[in-house]
C-alpha cells in the first residue's frame, strides 16, 4: 500500500545517497590529484637525478651508467625505469627494468613534462614523464653544435595505486556507513514528524454519528494541519447541525401526519361506533376530505421540496414585473390581513422587473407575503419594497414580530421549524419559508433573514435578472 511515510523515507533516503555518492567522488578525486601531483613530484625528482647523468660527447649523447645513482635501474623488476632517444627517435638507452616495452613518442619541457601511464608486459604499471632536454657537453674544445635528446623516467605506481584503493575502500566503508545511519534518521525523524497527522486519523477514525459533537484541537498540530483540522471541524459543525436538523424533520414530519391520520382515525371510530343522520355523516365525510387534502398539500410540498434540492425542476424564464407579481401574491391574503387588520405598504418601481420563472416566483412571494400576513401582530403593517442590486434585483418584506429573536434567525428556512413549539395551528406546516429559500436558490438568488431593528424582522431576496426596464 503506498504510504506517506515510505514516500518520504524513500525521497530522503535518496536525496541522501545522492548527496554521500557526490560528496564521496568529489572527495576521492581531489585525494587522488592531490597524491598523483605529490607522486609527479618524486617522479621528476627522481627525473633530475637520471637527467643529470645524460650528457654530450663529440657529438653524440650518452648517459653515464656506471654511477651509483642509475644501480637502481639495472634490476629486471626494479621499480624505476628510463629511456634515452635521440631527437630522431632512434634510442640511445634504455634501462634493463623497462626490458623491451616501448614508450609513447611524446615529450614535454622541464618546465611542463608530459606525464603518462604505461603498463610494462609483467603487468606493472609506470607512471611516466618525458622531456626533450639538451645534455651538456663535457670538458671539450672545440665543441661541435649541441643535439637535442628525449628523456623518458617511469616510476611504478604500485604504492600510489595501493593509497588510492585504501582510500576509496575507507570511502565506500564511510559512506555505507553513513546510509544506514542516515537511514536509521530518517526513519526516526519521519515516524516522529507524522506522529500527529497519524493520532490525527485515529481521532478522525474514532468519530461516528454519534459523536459528531467532537471537535479537534488545532494549537497542539504543526502548522500544516492545522488548516487541515480547522476545515474538519467545521465540516463535523455542518455535519453535526445537518444531522440534528435530519432528526428535527423525521420527528416533525411523523407528527405532521400523525395529527391528520389521528384524525381520521376517529372520524373513522365515530362512525362505526354511533349512530348518525345524514347531515352529521356529510360532515363527517367533510372533515375526513379536509383532514386528507392537508395531508395531500404535505406530501407535495415535501415533494416539491426535494425536486428543488435535487434541480429537477424545469424553468421557464420570461421577464416579469415585479410590482405586479408582488401584487398578485398579496391578493389571496387580502382577506386574512384585513381580517387581521394587516395593512400592507408596497412600495415597488413599476418598470423594475427579472428574468425569472413566474411559477417559482409566485410560490416564493406567497409565502413571503403569507408568513408576514400571519406571524405579525395583530394591527401591524407589512412593508415590500424593491430596488436594483448587484447585476439583479432586490426585494424586502419587513414585519413587526413579538416572537423572533436572534437565536431564532437561522432556523426560520428549517423544514417544519415554528416558533410555536405545540404546533396548535394545524393550518401551517412550517415548510413555507424552507421552500421559499430552495425556489430562491433554483432561480440563482439568495433568501434571507434579519432582525433589523428592534422588534421588526426583514426577509431579503435578491434575484439575477434584468433589474430596471431597459438595463441588461
Amino acid at each position: 500500500m503506498k504510504t506517506l511515510r515510505a514516500q518520504l523515507t524513500l525521497r530522503l533516503l535518496a536525496g541522501g545517497l545522492v548527496l554521500l555518492v557526490a560528496a564521496g567522488a568529489l572527495l576521492h578525486w581531489q585525494m587522488r590529484r592531490a597524491l598523483t601531483a605529490e607522486f609527479d613530484r618524486s617522479l621528476m625528482a627522481t627525473f633530475r637525478t637520471i637527467g643529470s647523468l645524460v650528457e654530450q660527447k663529440r657529438g653524440q649523447v650518452s648517459i653515464d651508467s656506471t654511477g651509483e645513482d642509475v644501480s637502481q635501474v639495472q634490476d629486471p623488476h626494479g621499480s624505476v625505469v628510463f629511456l634515452l632517444n635521440a631527437a630522431d627517435g632512434s634510442e640511445i638507452a634504455r634501462s634493463q627494468s623497462l626490458g623491451e616495452a616501448r614508450l609513447p613518442a611524446r615529450a614535454g619541457s622541464l618546465q611542463a613534462p608530459a606525464f603518462f601511464d604505461r603498463k610494462l608486459a609483467d603487468g606493472r604499471v609506470m607512471r611516466c614523464a618525458a622531456v626533450r632536454m639538451m645534455p651538456p657537453y663535457e670538458d671539450e674544445t672545440p665543441r661541435p653544435p649541441q643535439v637535442d635528446a628525449v628523456l623518458d623516467v617511469g616510476l611504478d605506481r604500485a604504492p600510489l595505486d595501493r593509497t588510492l584503493a585504501a582510500i576509496r575502500t575507507s570511502l565506500w566503508l564511510v559512506g555505507a556507513s553513513a546510509l544506514a545511519a542516515l537511514g536509521a534518521l530518517v526513519y526516526l525523524g519521519v515516524r516522529s514528524g507524522l506522529a500527529p497527522l497519524n493520532r490525527l486519523g485515529a481521532s478522525v477514525a474514532a468519530v461516528d454519528a454519534g459523536s459528531l459533537a467532537t471537535r479537534f484541537p488545532v494549537a497542539p498540530l504543526p502548522a500544516e494541519l492545522q488548516p487541515i483540522v480547522v476545515r474538519l471541524n467545521e465540516l463535523l459543525a455542518r455535519l453535526e447541525s445537518a444531522f440534528a436538523r435530519e432528526r428535527r424533520f423525521t420527528a416533525t414530519a411523523a407528527h405532521e401526519l400523525r395529527t391528520p391520520l389521528a384524525e381520521l382515525r376517529a372520524l373513522a371510530e365515530v362512525n362505526l361506533s354511533t349512530p348518525s343522520s345524514e347531515d352529521e355523516n356529510e360532515q363527517s365525510w367533510r372533515d375526513a376530505l379536509d383532514t386528507t387534502l392537508r395531508m395531500e398539500a404535505l406530501a407535495l410540498t415535501l415533494l416539491d421540496l426535494t425536486r428543488a434540492e435535487d434541480g429537477a425542476l424545469a424553468l421557464q424564464r420570461t421577464t416579469v414585473s415585479l410590482a405586479q407579481a408582488v401584487a398578485a401574491a398579496w391578493q389571496p391574503w387580502a382577506g386574512r390581513a384585513a381580517e387581521r387588520q394587516i395593512v400592507p405598504r408596497i412600495s415597488i418601481a413599476s418598470d423594475l422587473k427579472a428574468e425569472v420563472d413566474p411559477a417559482l416566483l409566485a410560490v416564493i412571494l406567497g409565502n413571503l407575503c403569507g408568513n408576514a400576513v400571519e406571524h405579525s401582530p395583530q394591527g401591524s403593517a407589512v412593508t415590500a419594497c424593491g430596488k436594483p442590486a448587484s447585476d439583479g434585483v432586490s426585494l424586502q418584506f419587513e414585519n413587526e414580530t413579538d416572537e423572533l429573536t436572534a437565536a431564532d434567525i437561522p432556523h426560520l428556512f428549517e423544514r417544519f421549524w415554528r416558533k410555536d413549539g405545540a404546533r396548535s395551528d394545524g393550518r401551517h406546516h412550517g415548510l413555507g419559508l424552507a421552500m421559499a429559500a430552495e425556489f430562491a436558490t433554483l432561480l440563482g438568488g439568495t433568501l434571507g433573514a434579519e432582525l433589523c431593528r428592534d422588534g421588526f424582522v426583514s426577509f431579503n431576496l435578491w434575484i439575477p435578472g434584468v433589474g430596471k426596464e431597459g438595463r441588461s
